[in-house]
């Protein structure tokens, strides 16, 4: 077996779902993070199929189950990026599930190289900098992908507050006051004052009340008929909006900041 300083090297082969074609085959060798003196890379290998792409890529651990798992954590990663980046549903096909794999589309964005590249880049950086940040867009992305309206809602929900509660800037604020004024000093920092708040300007009442429907869908104590479920449905294209666009403009603001030589010279 091919070895790498003592570590064996595995081939991790991962299918993607999505509105997505690759026009041609895409190698890429990515920088992994693992705690040990020589940098180690992974090969990636990106190839169109009928439902997205499918990715072949190496990993070093020491058996093939933890092999498996480290790949998909680094390639969810990516994913996660890529799919803010892109605004679009890009699932990892765990099960090889025949139902929607036959869900194919009729309109697909082409990506190409430099797409993985920047999004293997800025996981990398989050990953070194941000890893609650990283965490928020892995929740955007299962927003976009899953089809039930109440775990869209909770995770689309759950991006902008994890994010919120653990970086705000102003929590001397926020004593004793909860998720709602960490989502509203975030919003101010990135955006200004409400009335310049895009999808929901001048909406003063938005955040208590997706709060207030968030406590219920995760609680259990809204009813699952009709009216609650077209209430939730007429929230959901500005909260996916504003999810989106608070992580993007968080992500812009936060990584400008200038990387100590430490963390740059990992990066490389």
């Amino acid at each position: 077996m091919a070895h790498h300083d003592n570590i064996p090297i595995w081939e991790v082969e991962i299918s993607v779902i999505g509105p997505v074609s690759i026009r041609e085959i895409i190698r890429i060798s990515a920088r992994k993070e693992i705690e040990h003196s020589e940098a180690f890379y992974s090969k990636v290998l990106i190839k169109n199929n009928t439902n997205g792409f499918t990715a072949t890529l190496t990993a070093f651990a020491p058996n093939s189950e933890l092999a498996e798992k480290a790949a998909i954590i680094f390639f969810g990663r990516m994913l996660d990026v890529l799919s803010l980046r892109l605004s679009l549903p890009l699932q990892l096909d765990l099960t090889n599930n025949v139902i929607i794999q036959k869900n194919s589309e009729n309109v697909r964005r082409i990506i190409d190289k430099d797409d993985f590249l920047l999004a293997f880049a800025d996981a990398r950086l989050l990953n070194l900098t941000k890893t609650t940040l990283s965490r928020s867009l892995s929740w955007f992305r299962k927003g976009k992908y899953s089809q039930d309206p109440f775990d869209k809602y909770l995770a689309f929900w759950n991006s902008i507050e994890i994010t919120s509660s653990k970086y705000n800037r102003n929590k001397d604020a926020c004593k004793g006051k909860g998720t709602k004024c960490h989502i509203w000093e975030c919003f101010k920092y990135v955006w200004g004052n409400c009335d310049k708040w895009e999808f929901i300007g001048g909406q003063k009442k938005w955040i208590d009340e997706c709060n207030e429907i968030r406590k219920n869908v995760a609680h259990g104590t809204i009813p699952i008929d009709v009216n609650s479920i077209e209430r939730i449905l007429t929230k959901l294209p500005d909260l996916e909006n504003v999810s989106q666009k608070f992580l993007t403009d968080w992500m812009l603001k936060e990584t400008e900041a200038v990387v100590d030589r430490q963390i740059h010279s990992k990066l490389r």
